[in-house]
């Protein structure tokens, strides 16, 4: 498809090494550094932001006699030169693979409850029929994962988003849901009654995760259906090693998605508490980036995802 004048105009003038200069400046806050970088003088680097500024019609930055900051204007154009560095970068990395034997590489986010249930699945199916993709997998906060998206430094996440979440540069695809269980160390006091009432939780510690983590807003969501809050004990941790630590040493319980539970009761870690809450599930989504072409590899995996959560979705129904 032709591109209208003004963008013909636009991706003529504007050079790749001004974007690369824009995207170090952005990083480093210091055009000395930021020339030096990319090996070129400092009135040299001063001379190619005066001429992107000439080519885009706009004022980028401000310039101060402690230095240079970037206007509006500046910070969007920064915002594309990251995400055009790091796509070069991911290139040169996959091009590398390639040379070497590699069929593709997929980068995967995912919160730890969707690695369980969600992603090892496709993972190992993954790996199963294309045995020479290379697989990266990043388990962290839907924060982190979303951000990593819109720095191109992933392909595809898993996680559940906040409700205010800002997508319109993403793709957002629902995956599923899936209960929480309230869960604690084996030989846990509430773990040896038949069943444990509601109340009994706000007795004991609570390990949970940051207040503006989508788990924790289910968890708030869950207590205060059943007319209970957190007691004022709580520790508050996104790291799945530590509260595991922390349940092992003490009374304390959590709560996790069903398949994490599961997973960790298998080899004793945990065991789900005999206490019957309104659970809310927890929410997963599919995410990749708006107006970015997966790879073929990619593609495949995000496909394998759709079609394992389309088919537990029909073994649910069928419960």
């Amino acid at each position: 498809m032709p591109l209208p004048p003004s963008e013909r105009a636009f991706t003529s003038r504007v050079k790749l090494r001004q974007l690369l200069l824009v995207a170090a400046l952005d990083e480093r806050r210091s055009l000395r550094k930021a020339a030096a970088d990319l090996a070129m003088t400092q009135p040299a680097a001063t001379k190619l932001l005066r001429d992107l500024e000439e080519a885009v019609g706009l004022p980028l930055y401000t310039r101060h006699a402690w230095g240079m900051a970037p206007t509006p204007y500046g910070e969007t154009l920064a915002r594309y030169a990251r995400g055009l560095v790091a796509e070069l970068s991911e290139a040169r990395h996959e091009l590398a693979a390639q040379a070497e034997g590699a069929q593709g590489n997929v980068r995967i986010g995912g919160v730890t409850g969707a690695v369980p249930g969600i992603l090892a699945p496709a993972i190992r199916r993954m790996q199963a029929e294309r045995p020479g993709v290379a697989l990266f997998v990043l388990v962290n906060a839907t924060e982190v994962l979303l951000a990593a998206l819109r720095q191109g430094t992933l392909d595809v996440a898993v996680c559940p988003l906040p409700a205010d979440a800002d997508t319109a540069d993403l793709v957002v695809r629902r995956l599923g849901d899936e209960p929480l269980r309230i869960v604690a160390r084996a030989g846990h006091p509430l773990a040896r009654a038949r069943r444990a009432g509601a109340d009994a939780l706000v007795r004991v510690p609570w390990i949970v995760q940051t207040p503006e983590s989508p788990l924790r807003r289910d968890v708030d969501a869950m207590l205060s259906a059943a007319g209970l809050r957190l007691p004022r004990s709580v520790v508050e941790t996104v790291s799945v090693v530590a509260t595991l630590a922390l349940l092992q040493e003490s009374d304390a319980v959590t709560a996790m998605p069903k398949a994490l539970a599961d997973h960790y009761a298998r080899y004793g870690m945990v065991v789900a508490l005999p206490v019957e809450l309104p659970a809310p599930a927890s929410r997963y989504e599919l995410v990749t980036r708006a107006r970015r072409e997966l790879s073929p590899a990619a593609r495949a995996f995000v496909a394998m995802l759709g079609t394992d959560a389309a088919r537990a979705a029909v073994k649910r129904s069928r419960r």
